[in-house]
């Protein structure tokens, strides 16, 4: 923080994993820059009333649509989000986070934030040479009308705007949108989602259409918490389901079984991609020191389709150490 009215952030990724996608190099090394912008607080420097909090930014950030991914990684509840929740991430091609300009502020118990992002991709602040994605957000808390410990509803929207050649976001997502609700009381918490996107034009590399890949897509997050020993030791469960209008439309996400696919004999027809995906996770979190280390154990099951032919079922297993500070 400086000169009173600003902050300047930044984290790096450093370790380059290039063996988890086929290749042969795995070390501590620069990536990325997960985060590098500047804020301005806008509500403090003008005396604005009107705001409870008014903040404008510039650089890389995560633009995060899912609820899912509106938890930050340190807090998440399973080991890793479902496959929806990633698709409408909106990574760039280096699996990082786009440059853009936003504004965020807080009215009552509204908090919302509005962008524009460049799809170009760059491993610190991109140039603005390809499409543009737009974001919203918006997240009221009514947890003093309900009386409950947590009682929210997040709305989140992107639409890119992009040019054949272009590099994208999110995979090229044309548009994403999700709505939520989060609800709290003593020892349950749950949350329900609802996804719907387009997944915009899809090209191989000769530049063609790939048809199959394209068209709309949908799902649901069912995901329920509870304390068996408050504040210590948790039971999550999940429940996930993914459809698309075309035939691939979909996919399994890259974590594990797609990178098992790399590494092992396991053969994924149409390199994971369905049209119907039901996942079910179930598991426990432990809890050292408040929420700054726990162990996490679980197991996933997926099965996906294409056009009624089985792509892949099985189990995943899960034991994971989380820490921060």
């Amino acid at each position: 923080k400086f000169l009173q009215h600003f902050l300047l952030s930044g984290q790096a990724n450093y370790f380059d994993d290039d063996k988890a996608k086929g290749g042969d190099s795995r070390g501590f090394e620069f990536q990325h820059m997960w985060d590098l912008y500047l804020k301005f607080d806008a509500k403090k420097a003008f005396g604005l009333d009107g705001f409870e909090a008014l903040q404008v930014g510039y650089g890389a950030r995560e633009v995060n649509v899912s609820a899912e991914w509106n938890v930050s990684s340190k807090n998440i509840k399973t080991v890793e989000r479902s496959a929806i929740s990633n698709k409408i991430w909106a990574y760039d091609e280096e699996f990082s986070n786009p440059t853009g300009i936003w504004v965020e502020g807080q009215n009552g118990k509204l908090n919302w934030t509005l962008g524009a992002f460049s799809t170009t991709q760059d491993d610190w602040l991109a140039d603005w040479d390809d499409g543009e994605l737009y974001y919203l957000k918006f997240l009221y808390d009514f947890a003093e009308a309900t009386g409950a410990d947590v009682s929210q509803v997040l709305w989140t929207f992107i639409t890119q705007d992009v040019e054949k050649g272009d590099q994208t976001l999110a995979g090229g997502v044309e548009w994403a949108t999700s709505l939520s609700l989060r609800y709290g009381r003593g020892p349950w918490e749950l949350l329900v989602e609802g996804i719907y996107g387009d997944n915009g034009d899809q090209y191989d590399g000769m530049g063609r259409h790939i048809d199959n890949q394209e068209g709309d897509f949908w799902g649901v997050v069912i995901l329920p918490t509870y304390w068996i020993v408050k504040d210590r030791f948790e039971a999550v469960a999940r429940y996930q389901y993914e459809g698309s209008k075309e035939d691939q439309g979909i996919r399994l996400y890259s974590r594990y079984v797609r990178r098992a696919d790399v590494d092992s004999d396991l053969v994924l027809p149409n390199s994971g991609r369905g049209d119907e995906h039901h996942s079910i996770y179930a598991g426990l979190n432990y809890y050292f020191c408040g929420d700054n280390a726990k162990v996490m154990a679980g197991v996933q099951y997926d099965d996906i389709s294409s056009s009624g032919d089985d792509v892949y079922d099985g189990f995943t297993t899960f034991l994971a150490f989380r820490t921060f500070f």
